[in-house]
């Protein structure tokens, strides 16, 4: 590699000595301890230096290079401005404006003191101009891409970012184009031609559908699990897996009909490819080498999209997949926060700020997605989860703007108003907590997360309490501990929602919690404060499905709901009455129906209704997200809403009893008020804005829930799963 790159960007005088003939060629006075020689003392220096570390790294695409020059001719392959050579002395733009002295890097004094960002645009300006003349007076002397090569760097990779901001991304490629790419690299993978390890690199000849695919990933995707770098991703420059995946999404949320063949096709060879990774572990203390961080990358997305797309084949491989990547990352402690400082420091050493914030963050949001991930699917699949908080041993993430920021300048301004506190305190401990010492420094994504963490304890109380009410026994006091961490949990986020929305009114888009959602759009403030109030709706809103889910599980049995309405769906009521365990199911739902918990699940589900066909009607933005948390909320509300009207103890409850609510009338909303408490306690019928709660209308009532899910060939098949009553209601439909 190092000859490669001596003769491609090396001595000019060496390479004329070694074509002149021996009679013409002077004494070579200066030679290498590899033989080499050299007229120049100089030349030898930028010899030698190819044998050692490589310290001038491309942090865009990850190439490495022994000479600083060769790192700055490289990096105007990415179109982006670079500071000018100190050796030069090149002023600021600044300082050249006032013609004073400039000291240079990456804050100068005089722009320091000013408090404005020190920028070098005329600079590029010009030498941009001036590499142009001399390419056009002569293409010959154009210079050859230097060698790749593994290193560490990071300083261009933001002051890149602020100048690309997906500027690839513009152009759409033809869809022909991309489907006929997904294919080929699908066959190749099928083939084993490409490896999935984090070597391999996408062909240079698929730049440019690559990178102008990769746009909705970042726009629709991203906000949700942000688990790429964003400004510093390149298709071509990351692992294939990563870049193939990326495209792979971004092709299915762009055109989910008619990409769905060639994605479907690439995703199944992709998870075969994983298993057959997966199956083969690296030794248990292997420390030598760094760990697979984009094959982990590619399997987490991979993962993300089969339950996106929904089909029951793929959730179910995507499950087992899970189950074992979180036993491979246990095995090499990968949960633990000594193992990622060693990693780090062994592996990815540096004391750029910016690079080791990255890498920091990378291993971090790698746990949160998988974290989520897992507990969406163990809901879909009734299942405990795998990863317990407890195993995460990282701090607090940084924020979703830190993340997201787009050059240098950007990242220490927000650097500077980032919540440094938030690294003081272990993300496990602050989840499991709702009076946590870090209460104030919570956001959205951490009462996600908490709203994530209760699924092992909900899970555990509906089991023992089926048990016991099997056998006779009264059920261990544990529901009301957890209903009060849900509500708990609930009150913060509705804190933190009006404290968005109040800074969002008042223009304070710089304040503490808003300003930890501003993305992109630097130099767009009203956009980016748009941008950063949707974003901030949308979580909202997945905190609220969630917050739902986990009530309707710890309010109901929703596994024996699924198994009562499964078999109704599918035989007729003289094969109902001859199941011994249908009838002792239907006989627990009966007496569920009774219950002040049957009423309070009641309501979970009234309220994922109702707020979900109110967003729809003010085409509030978390309607546009197709994060199917909220599908599978409204498929099990239908299910509790169908149980509750079927096994309820009134045979008709369209004529109101003496203790009766009308949802929306009286009351007018679904806040804890002493009217809705005395109706839990006490029972009755109920009615949402007048239409009664009775199983006469139990299918106009799911086909309300019915409507609300993707219907056609973009159906999200786990839907009816979930609740198997919605299944006809489709069909008919």
């Amino acid at each position: 590699m190092a000859s490669a790159v001596d003769v491609s960007q090396g001595s000019t005088q060496e390479l004329y000595s070694e074509n002149r003939s021996s009679a013409e060629q002077p004494p070579t006075r200066h030679v290498c301890h590899c033989g080499k020689g050299f007229i120049r003392k100089e030349h030898l220096r930028r010899h030698q230096a190819t044998h050692g570390e490589r310290n001038f790294v491309c942090s865009v695409c990850q190439r490495s290079f022994t000479r600083n020059d060769l790192l700055r001719r490289h990096l105007t392959r990415h179109d982006m401005p670079a500071a000018p050579d100190p050796r030069r002395g090149r002023a600021c733009d600044a300082c050249h404006a006032n013609k004073t002295k400039c000291d240079g890097g990456i804050q100068c004094t005089l722009c320091a003191k000013r408090g404005i960002s020190c920028t070098y645009k005329l600079v590029s300006k010009s030498s941009s101009d001036g590499k142009t003349s001399k390419s056009n007076a002569s293409p010959s002397n154009s210079p050859t891409s230097p060698s790749p090569a593994a290193a560490i760097g990071f300083r261009e990779a933001f002051a890149s970012a602020a100048a690309n901001m997906r500027t690839t991304l513009q152009s759409s490629p033809k869809e022909d184009e991309v489907t006929a790419g997904l294919k080929r690299i699908a066959g190749e993978l099928a083939s084993r031609e490409i490896s999935i390890d984090g070597s391999t690199r996408m062909s240079s000849a698929d730049k440019d559908w690559m990178e102008a695919s990769s746009k909705e990933f970042f726009e629709r995707f991203h906000d949700s699990w942000p688990i790429l770098h964003a400004p510093s991703f390149f298709p071509m420059d990351h692992a294939l897996v990563v870049s193939v995946s990326v495209v792979m999404i971004s092709s299915w949320l762009k055109n989910p009909d008619g990409m769905a063949e060639s994605v479907l096709r690439l995703h199944e060879v992709l998870m075969e490819r994983f298993f057959e990774w997966i199956a083969n572990p690296r030794p248990r203390h292997n420390l030598q080498e760094p760990w697979p961080m984009d094959v982990f990358q590619g399997i987490i997305l991979n993962i993300i999209f089969a339950f996106y797309y929904g089909s029951e084949k793929l959730v179910a491989r995507a499950t087992l997949l899970r189950g074992m990547l979180v036993v491979y990352m246990r095995e090499m402690e990968f949960f633990v926060c000594e193992s990622a400082a060693y990693e780090q420091r062994v592996h990815f050493p540096g004391t750029f700020i910016p690079w080791l914030q990255t890498i920091r963050e990378r291993w971090k949001r790698l746990i949160v997605a998988l974290y989520k991930i897992d507990v969406y699917l163990s809901i879909a699949r009734g299942q405990p989860a795998a990863l317990n908080r407890e195993e995460i041993d990282a701090t607090m993430p940084s924020t979703f703007s830190l993340w997201n920021a787009y050059g240098l300048n950007v990242f220490f301004r927000r650097l500077s108003q980032e919540p440094t506190d938030r690294v003081g305190f272990k993300l496990s401990e602050v989840i499991s907590n709702p009076n946590s010492p870090a209460k104030s420094l919570v956001l959205l994504e951490d009462v996600h997360l908490a709203l994530c963490g209760l699924l092992p304890g909900i899970w555990n109380h509906t089991q023992i309490a089926r048990r016991t009410t099997e056998a006779g026994r009264p059920i261990p006091n544990s529901l009301t501990s957890l209903a009060w961490q849900l509500e708990t949990w609930k009150a913060d986020l509705e804190r933190i929602s009006h404290q968005c929305t109040q800074c969002f009114h008042t223009d304070q888009i710089e304040e503490f919690p808003f300003f930890a959602y501003v993305g992109k759009y630097e130099e767009e403030p009203q956009r980016a404060k748009v941008a950063a109030m949707n974003h901030i709706k949308c979580l909202v809103s997945d905190c609220m499905m969630t917050y739902h889910l986990q009530g309707m599980q710890l309010y109901s049995d929703i596994r024996i709901m699924n198994t009562v309405a499964r078999f109704s769906a599918q035989a007729s009521s003289e094969d109902s009455s001859k199941s011994l365990r249908i009838q002792k199911h239907q006989a627990q739902l009966n007496a569920w129906a009774t219950t002040s918990e049957s009423r309070r699940a009641l309501l979970h589900a009234l309220s994922v209704l109702r707020g979900c066909e109110a967003d729809i009607q003010t085409n509030e933005p978390q309607t546009q997200s197709i994060d199917p948390v909220a599908y599978l909320t409204i498929s099990m509300s239908a299910l509790v809403v169908w149980a509750w009207l079927i096994f309820s103890e009134h045979a008709c409850n369209c004529v109101p009893s003496l203790s009766h609510i009308n949802v929306g009338v009286d009351p007018t909303n679904l806040q804890s008020t002493a009217q809705l408490e005395n109706w839990i306690q006490s029972g009755g019928t109920a009615a949402l804005h007048s239409i009664p709660l009775c199983r006469c209308v139990a299918e106009g009532w799911m086909a309300r829930f019915n409507a609300l899910l993707p219907q056609g060939s973009r159906r999200w098949e786990l839907s009816d799963d979930v609740a198997p009553i919605l299944q006809p209601v489709a069909a008919a439909s």
